[in-house]
C-alpha cells in the first residue's frame, strides 16, 4: 500500500458498520488496525465476540481474486489442523465516498500477540512447522472452478506496472541503487525462471510470511493475512520467512519445516538470490514511498555478490 492510498479511519468504519449492520451484528466498538496494510477494522460485539473486518476499496483485490482466497483459508481449516481466519460474512456495502460500492469481509477473530522482531525459538520452529503444512495442502490442494489468484514472480517482485514503480523511475536515486536493483531483478529473475512450475515445487503459497503476519499464541504459530496469496515458488515462500527471522534462527525455521516435508527444490542451492528477491520487493517500496531503504540494499549486495 502506498502512502497516498489511505482513506481516513471514518470512512473505513463507516462502511465497516455497514456491513455490519447488514447482518444484523450490533457491535460495541470499532477500531481501526493501522499496522497492517490491508484496510482492516476490528470489531467488538455486543454479543462479546471479535472480528476483523476487511474493507475491500475499488481499485484492489477482484471479487473472484477475495473468493479464492476465501476458499484457500476454509480448505485450509477443513483440512488442517492450522489455526487461519475464516470468513463469518462477505457482503458490499457503500456510502457518499465510495459509490460504487466496497467489499466488506468479516472474519474470524484469530487469538495471539503479535511476536515482534525478537521472536522465541519455540516459536520460529512452529512457524516453520506451519509453513511446511501450508505447501503440504497446497501441493494437494484441488481449486475450484473460477479460482483465480495472481503469481508471485519477478514482476511481482519489481512492482512492475504499479504505483510503486512509477514512483522508483521518478525519484532522484543514486544510479549505483537503481544499478544494484537492475542486477538484482536480472539475478532473481533467472534464477525464479530455472526453478520452472513443477507441481513439486510450485503451487499455492502464502506469500508474505513476514514476522509481522504471524502471531504467537502460548508459543504456536499462527499466520494471519492471507491476502497476497498466490501461484508461486515453496522455496521463495519459505525464503520470505526466512528473511524476517533473526539470522540465527533461520536453521531453526528450516529445521521446523523439514519436521513436515523435504525443503523445497532449489531453496539450498538459490537461497542468497531467493532471500534476495525479497530485499529487492523490500527495498523498492522503500523508494517509492520516499523511505529509507539503506539497511535492505546493503543486505542486497551482500546477498547478489556473494
Amino acid at each position: 500500500m502506498d502512502c497516498d492510498q489511505t482513506p481516513p479511519t471514518g470512512q473505513l468504519r463507516r462502511l465497516a458498520r455497514a456491513a455490519l449492520d447488514q447482518q444484523g451484528i450490533r457491535v460495541r466498538r470499532l477500531r481501526r488496525m493501522r499496522r497492517h496494510s490491508n484496510h482492516l477494522v476490528r470489531a467488538d460485539t455486543t454479543a462479546g465476540q471479535r472480528l476483523v473486518v476487511r474493507v475491500c476499496l475499488p481499485g484492489g483485490r477482484s471479487d473472484a481474486e477475495l473468493d479464492a482466497e476465501l476458499a484457500w483459508l476454509a480448505a485450509l481449516a477443513r483440512d488442517t489442523g492450522l489455526t487461519v481466519p475464516l470468513a463469518r460474512f462477505s457482503t458490499r456495502v457503500a456510502s457518499p465516498e465510495f459509490p460504487a460500492g466496497a467489499r466488506c469481509i468479516g472474519f474470524t477473530w484469530v487469538p495471539g500477540r503479535p511476536c515482534g522482531p525478537r521472536p522465541s525459538r519455540q516459536l520460529v520452529a512452529d512457524l516453520g512447522r506451519v509453513i511446511g503444512t501450508l505447501h503440504g495442502h497446497a501441493a494437494r490442494f484441488h481449486p475450484p472452478p473460477g479460482f483465480t489468484r495472481p503469481s508471485l514472480d519477478i514482476t511481482r517482485l519489481t512492482w512492475a506496472g504499479t504505483w510503486h514503480a512509477a514512483q522508483l523511475a521518478s525519484r532522484p536515486i543514486d544510479p549505483q541503487v537503481r544499478l544494484l536493483l537492475g542486477q538484482a531483478a536480472e539475478t532473481v529473475g533467472e534464477v525464479l525462471a530455472g526453478l520452472g512450475q513443477d507441481p513439486a515445487g510450485y503451487g499455492l503459497v502464502h506469500a508474505d510470511l513476514d514476522l509481522d503476519n504471524v502471531l504467537d499464541h502460548h508459543g504456536q504459530a499462527r499466520v494471519i493475512d492471507f491476502d497476497d496469496t498466490s501461484w508461486g515458488h515453496y522455496a521463495l515462500d519459505l525464503a520470505i520467512a526466512a528473511d524476517g527471522a533473526p539470522d540465527a534462527l533461520r536453521p531453526v525455521l528450516l529445521a521446523g519445516y523439514q519436521a513436515m516435508r523435504p525443503l523445497p527444490p532449489g531453496y539450498i542451492e538459490h537461497e542468497n538470490a531467493l532471500l534476495a528477491g525479497r530485499c529487492l520487493y523490500l527495498a523498492i517500496w522503500h523508494l517509492a514511498n520516499g523511505l529509507p531503504a539503506d539497511a535492505h540494499l546493503e543486505v542486497l549486495k551482500a546477498l547478489i555478490t556473494s
